[in-house]
Order: C-alpha cells, then sequence, then structure tokens
C-alpha cells in the first residue's frame, strides 16, 4: 500500500566510517580478542541509536550554550541513528536552530571518538545539511545523506570528521564577538589542506577545563590514546595509506594544549600530555620502532625518580 504522505526532512546528516574494519575482521579470524574489540565496538555504537542518548551532558557546561538557554540545545526527539556494519548515520531535524543543534551534536560525535580512539578505533566522517528520510526503525535515504558520504570518502581522508560547504555557510561565521560563539566553535578548526572540522582527540582540549575532569582522569586516557597511536605507526610497515593516518593523528595529538596540572616550581599550568617523539630523536641508533624511543625516555624517566 502507497503512503503518498511521506515526504523528505531537512536535517542534519553524519556518516561515519570506522577506518581499516576490514583488517580488523581479517585479524579476528585468528585472534578472538578482536572479535571482542568489534562486537564491542558495534553494540556501543547500536547504543547510540536512542535518542535519549544524545542529551545534553556535554554542552550544559558551556557558558556560551547557558546564555543562549540550554533547552534550544536538546536533541532528544529530534534525532534518529542508524548503525550498519562499519558505519553510523546520524541526522537531527533542524529549522532555524542550526547553529544550536550542530552544537550538540557536534560535542556528542567528538566524545564518541574519543571513547572508540580509546579502544583502538580510528573513524572519520562527513557532516552536511540537506534533505532526507530518515525514520525510528533504522530506514534512511535521500540526497542529504549521499552528500555525507561522499564527504567522508572524498574529503575526510584522517581521522576526522569534515563539514560541508553547505553547512559552514548556515553557522555562525566569521566569528566577530564572543557573545556570538557557540559551543561548536571550540572543536571547530581549518586543517592545512583546508577542509573545516574536528579531529578524533579535539575533545581532550576542550574538557581538560571541566572541574569533573580531573588530571588523573584526563592523563590515564591521554596515555591510552597515546600507546594507540604508537601502537598503529608501528604496525603499518607494509601500508603506507594506514601509516599517514597515523602520522597525522600523532601530528594532531602533539598540538593538543592540556594544561590541568600546576606545577609549585614554575608556579603555571603546565601541559600533562606526554608528547610522542619521532624515531630516534635524542639517540644514536636506528631503530625503525616509535615505541623503541618512548620506552627509551620512559624507562630513562623512571630510573631518575
Amino acid at each position: 500500500m502507497k503512503n503518498n504522505s511521506l515526504t523528505y526532512e531537512l536535517r542534519l546528516i553524519a556518516f561515519i566510517d570506522i577506518l581499516g574494519f576490514k583488517e580488523i575482521v581479517k585479524q579476528s579470524e585468528t585472534d578472538s580478542s578482536k572479535i571482542q574489540l568489534i562486537f564491542s565496538v558495534l553494540e556501543y555504537l547500536k547504543g547510540w541509536e536512542k535518542t535519549e542518548k544524545w542529551n545534553l551532558k556535554f554542552v550544559e557546561i558551556e557558558e556560551s550554550a547557558q546564555y543562549k538557554g540550554l533547552s534550544n540545545f536538546d536533541l532528544r526527539g529530534k534525532t534518529n541513528t542508524t548503525s550498519f556494519s562499519d558505519s553510523i548515520v546520524v541526522s537531527v531535524k533542524v529549522d532555524k536552530n542550526v547553529n544550536e543543534m550542530a552544537s550538540t551534536l557536534i560535542v556528542n560525535l567528538a566524545y564518541i571518538g574519543t571513547v572508540l580512539l580509546e579502544k583502538g578505533i580510528l573513524i572519520r566522517g562527513g557532516l552536511t545539511i540537506g534533505n532526507i528520510f530518515h525514520t525510528d526503525n533504522g530506514t534512511v535515504f535521500g540526497q542529504g545523506l549521499i552528500d555525507a558520504f561522499l564527504l567522508e570518502t572524498k574529503s575526510a581522508k584522517f581521522p576526522r570528521i569534515v563539514l560541508s560547504d553547505k553547512l559552514l555557510n548556515q553557522l555562525n561565521y566569521p566569528l566577530e564577538t564572543k557573545r556570538s560563539r557557540y559551543p561548536y566553535h571550540q572543536y571547530l578548526d581549518r586543517f592545512e589542506d583546508g577542509c573545516v572540522g574536528f579531529h578524533q582527540l579535539i575533545y581532550y582540549q576542550v574538557i581538560e577545563s571541566w572541574t569533573e575532569m580531573i588530571p588523573e582522569l584526563l592523563t590515564k586516557s591521554l596515555n591510552k590514546v597515546r600507546k594507540v597511536i604508537i601502537s598503529g605507526l608501528d604496525s603499518s610497515f607494509e601500508r603506507p595509506e594506514v601509516f599517514e593516518k597515523y602520522k597525522w593523528l600523532k601530528e594532531q595529538y602533539n598540538k593538543l594544549i592540556i594544561l590541568s596540572d600546576f606545577s609549585p616550581v614554575t608556579k603555571t599550568e603546565e601541559n600533562i600530555k606526554q608528547k610522542i617523539r619521532e624515531r630516534n630523536v635524542g639517540i644514536g641508533d636506528q631503530n625503525i620502532h616509535y615505541s623503541y624511543t618512548d620506552d627509551f625516555y620512559n624507562n630513562n624517566s623512571k630510573d631518575k625518580k
């Protein structure tokens, strides 16, 4: 029976893909831990299909959101999420509130990226605005979805989510005054290749000032992702296309400014993030592993204590 009342809706649309998923599946044939990894990641993403997951937890502490009214940033009841295989599609119904809706969506996507990175999973994606048909039971199609998919495929390239020109033209840029700021302004940046978006680590730089994010928790999480990046650099000898993604992520990691540890010596806040060093820097060897250099400095640091 035909339903002639079906129509497209204007929505924010994010298409996100897990990088290296095929390789993880291949490894799972002989490594049962990889099966557990795949299951835990897909179950985690599946959990985001519940609209109440897209709450205000990561927005309500933002001064800019409080100033504009937190209720305007609420995605619950306006969000549909469909996860399948190694991809996830998120769409949010918008009207004249695109800045508010984009803020909450971006903040939550940044959080998801951090959780997955701790598990050793890299993601990339495209975020746009367009027409889409997206139901609670997972049926999804439309030009907006195609645009988001093409953005992820052709432009994202690295572990990041990039925004379309179409969406950027509707967001509050150029940002000229503090009162015009929205939460997403802290997450978005323009990369060296011209794309605008946010990488999989930016969550750390934004939330480090939150009172509940104590230095111990932040340091523990940063150490996890640091090891993930080093391991990725050292396990891609035959895959330069994989290596370049971890190298890019290493550069973004080293650029992060985390000032959560107060030094009684300098009387200033210091970066608690341990840098990922280049291979053999300050060492007379020609080792091919990043982990060798990392272990060298860590062991020397422990010996001095």
